[in-house]
């Protein structure tokens, strides 16, 4: 049995479990998604991360009415569901029509988190798909990318609308938080990032806890079937003292750092072990410092699918 998961509360007062289960790539056949979410429900996890563009936020919804039939002693509103708007859809019209959607597909009356997936607005088709250009990149929408200003105004009308509890981002970096601040009326409570011991992106947490926003770490496993991470010899040697597995050390790491996690997996075994949170002492927590000491190595970045920089300025290492 694992140490309990710490709750942290959001600039508005809101309550997030600090792990969550991560739904992205989760729909390899039908059916999938919906099954990997009962697992988690029933491992203990009660916060949810989703998204309109993963497309499966139909089984996510269907998990979450069938589970809670079963579960009479857990209540709607002791699941914390987060969803996103994709980069077509960030006219205001637009961010409405989206979380409309994904309220539809989810079957719920209002998210608890609502979130810009990406600071970059491109164009869609009539049927609010992306709009790709000859090559299959994405256009973008230079205009409304240079100044997300009308986006949040809808962001914001759509938390007090009370259709979502909080309203954040999600990829932002230290520059687009500082434009965004400056005409926010509603400071976003969450920005949603890639965060894990290969890439800490200290700075940027730094700046999110300055501001009361929390920073949400997707990925926080990185990738494990890296060779750097999977068969790391001081990750290895941390897990076997710890009797614990790979993952569930950096889970720790990241939550003692104080920000939430959302892993991800569709196998049950490491759904379920993933959420047995174990502690780990300062000496530790600097040991996993340690054996990432000098990486900078992001391993989301999706230049390639986009047709531009995503991180602009930034160089990999």
């Amino acid at each position: 049995m694992g140490k309990a998961i710490p709750t942290l509360t959001l600039n508005n007062g809101v309550h997030i479990p600090a792990l969550g289960f991560g739904t992205y790539s989760n729909e390899v056949v039908k059916g999938e998604t919906h099954d990997a979410v009962i697992t988690a429900l029933n491992a203990g996890y009660r916060h949810i991360d989703c998204a309109w563009f993963y497309r499966n936020e139909d089984e996510v919804g269907s998990a979450l009415r069938e589970w809670l039939s079963r579960n009479s002693s857990v209540k709607r509103e002791d699941i914390f569901i987060t969803t996103k708007v994709w980069q077509h859809l960030l006219e205001p019209e637009d961010v409405e029509w989206s979380l409309n959607d994904s309220l539809k597909n989810l079957g719920l009356d209002y998210i608890d988190a609502f979130l810009i997936h990406w600071p970059f607005a491109v164009e869609r088709t009539e049927d609010h798909q992306v709009k790709p250009s000859p090559d299959g990149k994405y256009i973008l929408k230079e205009s409304l990318t240079n100044n997300l200003e009308p986006t949040w105004r809808a962001m914001e009308k759509a938390s007090k609308a009370g259709k979502a509890r909080s309203i954040g981002v999600s990829n932002w970096t230290i520059p687009q938080l500082e434009h965004l601040l400056k005409y926010a009326d509603m400071t976003p409570a969450i920005n949603q990032v890639e965060i894990h011991p290969f890439f800490p992106n200290a700075e940027l947490i730094d700046f999110c806890t300055s501001h009361s926003i929390l920073p949400v770490a997707y990925s926080p496993l990185g990738k494990m079937s890296s060779l750097s991470i999977a068969t790391n010899a001081g990750f290895l040697a941390l897990a076997e003292k710890k009797r614990a597995t790979v993952a569930q050390i950096l889970i720790a790491w990241g939550i003692k750092r104080g920000y939430a996690v959302i892993p991800k997996s569709a196998n049950a075994g490491r759904v379920k072990s993933n959420f047995e949170l174990v502690e780990l002492s300062d000496e530790e927590f600097e040991a996993v410092n340690k054996v990432t000491e000098g990486k900078h190595e992001r391993f989301v970045n999706p230049v390639e699918i986009f047709g531009f920089k995503p991180f602009p300025g930034e160089e990999s290492k």
